[in-house]
């Protein structure tokens, strides 16, 4: 998207307020209206007047590192080249870790804080014996005893750091007299708190949609957060819903904001619907093969599939990867954002198998512990079952160093890996090895370990030329073993779950809806089944807005088109005409 030309007067006229502005600003709008674009100017006109000394900067804060990089990206049309290094772009939790990790300590934490990657949180919930236990206040404890922080308490715990130390936080003031803040719509209250305490002595411009907030069940998300802004500081407020820059005169925004409003009207040229049959992910791939040769045609394009859950982006990822034989369909290269916990532990109970010692007594009892590790760290929802094998699994594990016999399903599935992984897969070549070990997982006849295979290969994490790779073959060029593979292996997981969104370079990319917030796309394919629906059956009043919310957001991810993809028998409800 280009700057709007000075003879769109009207535009001129709407945003001519905000760039004139000396306080704080509120600028609303659609999708592709130019909110970021605008604040981009006035970030420009900022340091262009000469915002003060030499550490100062205008600091643009969103949630995702795709959105940053986009911004980033907008930033090199709008400020001069000398003027680029005055505005720092990042998100919000990268802000709030950076006051963290230099003054954390002001809150009684051990110097030399760390964040704790999502499997250390679901071990350290899954240990917790009163499941009412306020899990808050326990990672707060976490953080203050032993420096370990978790994502989710960034911005609580650095505004008690700012709040609670004024010379602090006017040193941050400061250096960041102007503050922009993207999709703040999507602020938690912890977040709108920091924001609060920030704009006591700086100013701010929050940007948003209020008809793109689809994160409200998130904990502390709230659905008045701009009228909150407004109450607090009095800003001036702009509204650009009118301009839609992203897609100009195409129907996509008009289709959203219809179904905002649940009642469609008319045509849209440029939003598709088509009816799936059985398969219905047969359907999916002839329409993701037709949209790629029409992009390929144009000179090339993005293309997103977006769905209602990570498991269907899991199934779409794995039908769409293979070849199919009837009807014969390609393999497709594609990326996949969608949640990755279950793969991520998969990856860490592979490398601790990797790094066992063909001589260890104790290997099998090392497998069940390592298995129990495994079920208690890939997912932040523990369930019952899951809970027990990891506390049967840990009880095997002790009674095999005692040497007695266990002789149960799991454990006599998780001897056949070790013993397959220390036949075939100690030969130095450390790619080799590594799929060795996870064929034999989907070989096993236990379905848990089948499943790990699966969401080990999902991830496509461990390949040739990998630096992760390069990491298992120096283990073995040492030592002749994997000794090391299991730290090795945390911490690359740790350095990938901090970094992947800016991944996905291909063309094409399957995700949930949730995790496309903020993205464009040249185009969209909205994907449903009969059992993930975009709406759930016997909606509330609050699902049926919750879906027709992430709907808008689907749709106006595309620039030149969007296609919607529903049962053929059974079509969502929320393109009821």
């Amino acid at each position: 998207m280009t700057t709007p030309s000075a003879a769109d007067e009207a535009y001129e006229e709407a945003v001519a307020p905000l760039l004139a502005a000396q306080g704080h600003a509120v600028v609303i709008g659609s999708a592709g209206c130019g909110k970021t674009t605008v604040a981009l100017r006035k970030a420009a006109l900022t340091i262009e007047s000469g915002i003060g000394g030499h550490h100062q900067r205008v600091l643009f804060l969103s949630f995702a590192n795709a959105t940053v990089d986009r911004i980033a990206e907008h930033a090199a049309n709008q400020l001069a080249r000398q003027d680029r290094r005055r505005l720092e772009v990042g998100t919000y939790h990268s802000f709030a870790w950076s006051i963290l990790r230099s003054h954390g300590y002001l809150l009684g934490a051990p110097r030399g804080v760390r964040i704790m990657s999502q499997a250390e949180q679901n071990s350290f919930r899954s240990h917790l014996d009163n499941v009412d236990v306020d899990l808050k206040a326990e990672f707060i404890r976490q953080f203050e005893q032993l420096g370990h922080v978790r994502f989710d308490d960034f911005a609580a715990l650095s505004n008690r750091i700012l709040a609670g130390n004024p010379t602090l936080l006017k040193a941050y003031t400061s250096a960041y007299p102007l503050i922009v803040l993207d999709e703040f719509q999507d602020t938690t209250d912890d977040q709108w708190e920091l924001v609060k305490t920030l704009g006591q002595h700086s100013r701010l411009i929050a940007l948003g949609d209020p008809d793109q907030r689809i994160y409200d069940f998130v904990e502390g998300a709230s659905d008045t957060r701009f009228a909150d802004f407004v109450d607090e500081f009095s800003p001036i407020e702009i509204d650009l819903s009118a301009w839609n820059w992203r897609s100009p005169g195409s129907s996509i925004t008009r289709f959203g904001r219809d179904v905002l409003r649940g009642q469609l009207d008319g045509e849209y040229e440029e939003v598709r619907l088509v009816g799936s049959d059985y398969p219905p992910l047969l359907t999916l791939k002839a329409q993701v093969l037709k949209t790629l040769n029409r992009l390929r045609k144009k000179g090339g394009g993005t293309l997103a599939i977006l769905t209602p859950s990570n498991a269907l982006s899991g199934r779409v990822y794995e039908y769409l990867s293979v070849a199919q034989q009837q009807p014969a369909l390609p393999a497709l290269q594609l990326d996949i954002h969608a949640g990755k916990e279950e793969g991520y532990a998969a990856l860490i109970f592979i490398a601790t198998v990797l790094q066992i010692d063909a001589d260890a007594d104790d290997r099998y009892a090392q497998a069940c512990e390592a298995m129990a590790h495994y079920l208690r760290t890939k997912s932040d929802k523990l369930t019952n079952t899951a809970r027990t094998l990891a506390g049967k699994l840990e009880g095997y594990g002790g009674n095999l160093r005692l040497g007695k016999n266990v002789n149960v399903k799991i454990v006599t599935a998780l001897r056949s890996v070790v013993d397959y992984s220390l036949d075939h897969g100690r030969t130095g070549h450390a790619l080799g090895d590594y799929l060795a070990f996870v064929t034999s997982l989907a070989a096993s006849n236990a379905p848990e370990l089948v499943s790990m295979a699966a969401s080990a290969r999902m991830l496509n994490f461990v390949t040739r030329g990998s630096d992760i790779e390069a990491s298992l073959a120096g283990l073995w060029r040492a030592s002749g073993s994997y000794s090391g593979a299991q730290e090795i292996m945390r911490a690359a997981v740790l350095q990938y779950q901090l970094t992947s969104s800016k991944r996905g370079n291909r063309d094409l990319i399957v995700m949930t809806i949730h995790r496309a917030k903020g993205r464009e796309f040249d185009e969209v394919i909205v994907y449903e089944e009969k059992h993930t629906p975009l709406l759930k059956r016997d909606p509330t009043q609050r699902d049926l807005e919750s879906a027709r919310y992430a709907l808008n957001v689907a749709v106006t991810r595309a620039k030149s088109r969007a296609t919607i993809i529903t049962p053929r028998r059974d079509p969502t409800p929320l393109l009821g005409y």
